[in-house]
């Protein structure tokens, strides 16, 4: 698994003052965008979206300091793509937790900016490496949007001769300034899976607020926005998502931040994931020939005092 040259990149897609590459941690190439309303940078290792500053805000993404940038190893943060699998393979518990897309490099496809937009599109297909996990042809694309906000999209071909079922979800973290302090609306009546218990529960009521470790997968959660109030940062993050069944809600608090590895024992309080996905029992069924779009939206705004 290679990379292309950093030259050839700049000199094929690069635009002076909007879009640029450059080597980053573990010397996987890193595409740096600019708008006039932010910024962002996606690394072409797991096709993996590493930062989001809108302009006068602070970083809207969390990455962990112990986040790991190695081949073969999943990076803690940002927006990781899980698929085909969501979790654990449903059958194979040796694959690799949220299937391989996240550790695998894509290919950059196009890279494009207007007055009000920047927009590069990266892309994965089978090959040798994804068929020894999973025994389908297909086309990945993931198409990463600035402009007033941040928007990812994550479509799938089905290049097989049969339908195929996949999960998927862009894993998204963001930065908050005290867990404690930070409740998501939007959630009101929708059941979910708490995955720490294993017990479906038929209805959130009102918003979620976290007081100790949360692992849960919303089903149906419509069309509205869910939106996360962050007192500390006087900030709410709004996400709208279009081609997913369910929306993950997840800390990992006190213990589990201890078990992981790759990120610090303190840094549960600073960061939380709201995940658009089609996860546990939201399989989806793809035909052959056929394609589906995964996507959200992410606004900032800050609350004026």
């Amino acid at each position: 698994m290679s990379f292309p040259d950093l030259a050839m990149l700049n000199k094929r897609f690069g635009a002076t003052g909007r879009i640029a590459f450059r080597a980053g941690a573990g010397g996987f190439p890193v595409a740096v965008l600019v708008g006039p309303q932010g910024s962002c940078e996606v690394s072409l290792y797991g096709g993996h979206v590493l930062c989001y500053r809108p302009q006068g805000q602070a970083p809207v993404l969390f990455m962990s300091r112990r986040a790991v940038f190695e081949m073969g190893k999943p990076i803690r943060g940002g927006i990781p793509v899980c698929w085909p699998w969501f979790g654990a393979h449903p059958q194979d518990k040796a694959q690799p937790l949220h299937g391989f897309a996240r550790l695998m490099p894509w290919n950059l496809l196009s890279a494009e900016y207007s007055a009000q937009m920047t927009d590069i599109k990266l892309g994965l297909c089978d090959n040798d490496a994804t068929r020894a996990r999973w025994p389908h042809a297909f086309d990945l694309t993931l198409r990463i949007i600035l402009d007033a906000t941040l928007r990812v999209e994550l479509t799938t071909r089905n290049r097989d001769k049969v339908p195929f079922t996949l999960t998927e979800a862009l894993h998204t973290y963001l930065r908050v300034r005290d867990i404690a302090h930070v409740s998501v609306a939007g959630l009101d009546g929708v059941r979910y899976l708490d995955t720490l218990t294993g017990q479906e529960h038929a209805a959130q009521k009102g918003a979620v607020h976290f007081h100790g470790e949360t692992d849960r997968i919303y089903h149906d959660p419509g069309a509205d926005p869910c939106t996360v109030n962050d007192e500390g940062l006087g900030r709410q993050v709004v996400i709208t998502k279009r081609g997913s069944r369910s929306t993950v809600v997840w800390n990992p608090w006190i213990d589990k931040a201890r078990r992981m590895p790759d990120f610090g024992d303190d840094e549960y309080p600073q960061m939380l994931c709201v995940e658009t996905a089609n996860a546990a029992q939201d399989v989806l069924t793809l035909p052959a020939g056929e394609e589906h779009t995964l996507a959200f939206a992410l606004r900032a705004e800050l609350r004026m005092p």
